[in-house]
């Protein structure tokens, strides 16, 4: 599960919507008064005297008394009221738009309330000679308390092959590496077939319609569906004629799915031979003898589950930490993710309908789509979960002052340009014109390195299993993990579909 899409987890600030002003607001040039308060929602009044905005105002318009020229006066000479009349309104403005922006963090902080969103402001009074008033309206994050890593006790998988496993894994690679003989006699499946083609539609030659000692291995239907078993029966030296309809993706568009037919001159059938599996064969891999093999083949079956071990480790942490908090949510981070997950679920039943034939105008056309309430129930429930994670995930990494580095983001960006070949450039140029988006790289960053931390100190139970036994555990895991990674994935394609328009 990656949650990057559902908080920007990472810093406050980033969390937040950006970095955190420079500025501070001077004790006293403001008042900020909690006019309401109810669960994470907070109204807050502010007030900014006159006095304080016009001595903004004086300090801004000496600055520009040294910068502009008047007709009739030497630089830093022309007189205050002159500067006034001509740039007041938009000096007003300017120093306006900054002590808003002061205040309303200054207001936030004296409070000690961390926003969940954006907050609004609603400008009440302003103008020149005026008090600046106005409103905030915010939902704060919730106070959420420290994770107790001591109480987390985790299971972290092994899988030992067993002789089944290492005999199966044997057998597969001894398949992929049969030797074929000469064979007289007619061609069956499992056979080695090697043909000259040519090929036609409607009776008409097309590019690439030709081949030479094309070689396919009868049964497989590798080639082109149903074309396997028309060979079957034919020997060498045989003429035959294939008819089959090219494939749906076939490069040329204006001949894909069409009726051809494939003149086939039969070169060589060739039949497979037994491999026998002992330490000649094992020398052909780099090992000493067939044991060595075996205990290679071991490891190897090994390594490759530690991704499951890893992904259902991740899982359980989640999921206790999952069961062991409850707070409110944010209200307005509940609804974008609820959002999201309804966005996604449309998604996936388009492409169900696209697989049965349905058309849509567009890739966006939601028409046609409705969510059941079953459908809108579980992306309720998928909404909480992520949020809630998020938050917990989150408040520990600044707790435990867990920073990404320029570096990290580097390499989570090169991570992402592999997940779209052929489209590497359209997504760095995607991301060089959006940095906003690219600072959310930091999510997924952020993240793994707190569940690292997690993993650190809690306690871990080592297990070791069967890589049936492993794989029962991951499959009756997996409907729970889609739930955390669904959204993720969408919101991934989306951006590449951006990228891709630039």
């Amino acid at each position: 599960m990656e949650l990057a899409d559902t908080l920007d987890l990472g810093s406050s600030a980033e969390r937040h919507g950006g970095s955190s002003p420079s500025y501070r607001t001077r004790r006293g040039i403001m008042k900020a008064t909690v006019t309401s308060s109810k669960g994470l929602h907070s109204d807050l009044k502010v007030i900014v005297e006159k006095k304080d905005i016009e001595k903004k105002i004086e300090t801004r318009l000496s600055e520009l008394k040294d910068k502009v020229n008047l007709k009739g006066f030497r630089p830093g000479k022309a007189p205050m009221e002159l500067l006034k009349k001509q740039f007041g309104a938009s000096v007003y403005g300017e120093v306006a738009e900054k002590i808003l922006q002061e205040s309303t963090y200054e207001a936030l902080k004296q409070n000690k309330i961390t926003p969940a969103s954006q907050p609004k402001i609603d400008i009440q009074t302003s103008g020149e000679g005026k008090n600046l008033e106005f409103t905030i309206s915010v939902e704060q994050v919730p106070e959420i308390k420290k994770v107790e890593f001591e109480k987390i006790t985790l299971n972290k998988y092994e899988v030992k092959s067993d002789k089944k496993d290492i005999d199966e894994r044997l057998k597969y690679i001894a398949e992929g590496n049969k030797k074929y003989v000469d064979k007289n006699g007619k061609a069956e499946n499992d056979d080695l077939v090697i043909f000259n083609f040519e090929a036609t539609v409607e009776g008409k030659a097309f590019e690439g319609n030709k081949g030479e000692k094309l070689q396919i291995v009868l049964g497989k239907d590798l080639f082109i569906p149903g074309f396997d078993k028309q060979l079957v029966g034919c020997a060498k030296g045989d003429e035959k004629v294939a008819k089959v309809n090219l494939p749906d993706n076939y490069p040329n568009k204006e001949l894909a799915g069409k009726p051809s037919e494939f003149k086939c001159k039969i070169i060589e059938v060739k039949k497979s031979e037994n491999q026998k599996i002992d330490d000649e064969f094992a020398k052909n891999f780099g090992a000493k003898d067939l044991k060595d093999l075996e205990g290679m083949i071991s490891k190897q079956v090994s390594k490759e589950f530690e991704g499951v071990s890893e992904q259902l480790l991740k899982k359980e942490i989640l999921d206790q930490l999952d069961n062991s908090f409850n707070f409110e949510l944010p209200k307005s981070l509940l609804d974008d993710e609820i959002h999201n997950v309804e966005h996604t679920l449309v998604h996936e039943k388009m492409d169900e309908l696209k697989a049965k034939g349905e058309k849509f105008k567009h890739e966006h056309d939601h028409d046609k789509i409705k969510l059941s309430d079953a459908d809108k129930k579980s992306a309720l429930e998928i909404a909480k979960r992520r949020v809630k994670l998020a938050l917990i995930l989150n408040k520990t990494g600044e707790e435990n002052n867990i920073k990404v580095t320029s570096d990290e983001l580097k390499m989570e960006l090169e991570k992402q340009l592999r997940n779209y070949p052929g489209q590497e450039k359209n997504i760095r140029d995607f991301y060089q014109k959006n940095p906003a988006e690219l600072m959310k790289l930091r999510g997924p960053v952020f993240e793994d390195k707190v569940i690292e931390l997690i993993k650190s100190k809690a306690k871990t139970a080592t297990k070791v299993l069967s890589k049936d036994e492993l794989l029962k555990i991951f499959n009756s895991a997996d409907d729970e993990g889609r739930k955390d990674s669904s959204t993720n994935k969408e919101k991934k394609e989306d951006k590449s579909k951006k990228s891709s328009k630039k």
